[in-house]
């Protein structure tokens, strides 16, 4: 683990990134501003290979990235998770050309690559069926669908959108990830964002109709998207994402009652007994999630697509379960002034409590878990049995 890259990505989120997050969360917009921030310092390029100029990060160090920038703004380290995972699907399945083609884009101009999974009646912690249909067109592709939760929409420059290849039958020998720029005629979007909580990640509704990309567009083979253990990777993140903000939620209340005065007492808070053992039982929370994160991330690059599933999944687990609690606690000790807009504790609570929601879900992630225990085998996700097809273009 490179430790100073950490601690760099730690002092830029303090000084420039954490300082706009109440502002990007207020206004419900990308954080643009905090992207130029990471390009300028390199980490739009962590999940770049060196050689095409990127960090190159092992997984132990990007996590440790990602938690940091996490405690002081989680949409900005969601946004960068999203697009360093799409780096690092062109790493497992691009050709050199395709790489030497799309790792320029983000290493020397900056631009964000954004993954757009999400169907509205498609639960990707059930199954991967795709509704929206890739098909040969000509010299090139046609994309149709509809794709819901488009993280980055009219902020990122490529959207890697997950497709069902026509007439290919069941998702396993069908689901094809295709690289779309984002001023493709036939991309339209009704803007509407307004959740409660990871309002930066900016992710509407989006309509992709007769939407026409080249024949070198996609990456890999039908169906090897889900071979290569990068998809695992997307939960792993998402561990790491909780953690930062329970660990911002930690930070703000315990500095909170050094300082807060109750009269008649003379003293801080903080003197009280019963918070203390609040105090003291957040803290080892946080450690035992910090701990089987890290385990989790320094075994990553050893383990087989199976053992990354397990590792995903235990992960973000125990980071749902004691994100979850810390931060209702955090709001809960630090009292009626947590919940105001201008304190980040009632933020890290919104914010942990909608980035829980992605997948795989909690029900999943233990279903898996127990597999592995009981010898049973199994992966993280399932494919349905038959894709449905998707919409027609005139």
């Amino acid at each position: 683990m490179r430790q100073d890259l950490v601690d760099r990505a730690d002092a830029l989120t303090r000084e420039k990134i954490a300082p706009r997050a109440a502002r990007y969360d207020r206004e419900g917009k990308n954080p643009v501003e905090s992207w130029a921030d990471l390009q300028r310092e390199g980490y739009l390029a962590c999940a770049v290979p060196a050689a095409y100029g990127g960090m190159g990060l092992d997984m132990a160090t990007y996590i440790g990235v990602i938690r940091v920038i996490a405690r002081g703004c989680a949409s900005t380290a969601m946004t960068l998770h999203m697009h360093s995972t799409v780096m690092r699907f062109i790493d497992a399945l691009a050709t050199d050309a395709q790489k030497r083609r799309y790792y320029p884009e983000v290493v020397e101009r900056g631009k964000m690559f954004g993954s757009w999974g999400s169907e509205p009646a498609v639960s990707l912690s059930r199954t991967f069926t795709m509704e929206t249909v890739i098909r040969a067109a000509d010299d090139g592709w046609l994309v149709d669908g509809v794709k819901h939760f488009c993280t980055m929409a009219l902020g990122a420059s490529y959207y890697m959108v997950w497709c069902a290849l026509d007439g290919s039958g069941d998702m396993a020998n069908a689901l094809l990830l295709a690289l779309v720029p984002a001023e493709s005629p036939g991309i339209s979007t009704d803007g509407m964002w307004d959740t409660l909580g990871m309002r930066a990640t900016f992710s509407p509704s989006v309509t992709l109709s007769g939407v026409r990309i080249a024949k070198d567009a996609t990456l890999g083979k039908p169906g090897s998207a889900t071979s290569v253990g990068v998809v695992e990777g997307f939960a792993l993140g998402y561990a790491a994402v909780y953690v930062g903000i329970a660990e911002a939620a930690f930070e703000f209340t315990s500095d909170y009652v050094k300082k807060r005065v109750v009269k008649p007492e003379n003293i801080p808070v903080a003197h009280d007994p019963a918070v203390q053992r609040q105090i003291g039982d957040l803290e080892a929370r946080l450690d035992v999630a910090r701990l089987l994160l890290h385990d989790s991330a320094s075994r990553w690059e050893g383990a087989d697509v199976a053992q990354r599933g397990h590792l995903a999944n235990r992960a973000k687990y125990l980071a749902t379960e004691i994100g979850l609690h810390v931060t209702s606690q955090a709001l809960q000790i630090a009292g009626g002034r947590g919940a105001y807009k201008d304190y980040p504790v009632e933020r890290a609570f919104r914010d942990l409590r909608t980035a829980s929601l992605m997948p795989p879900t909690m029900d999943r992630m233990v279903e898996g878990m127990g597999k592995i225990a009981l010898g049973l085998g199994g992966g993280m996700f399932q494919f349905g049995a038959q894709r449905t097809a998707g919409p027609k273009t005139g």
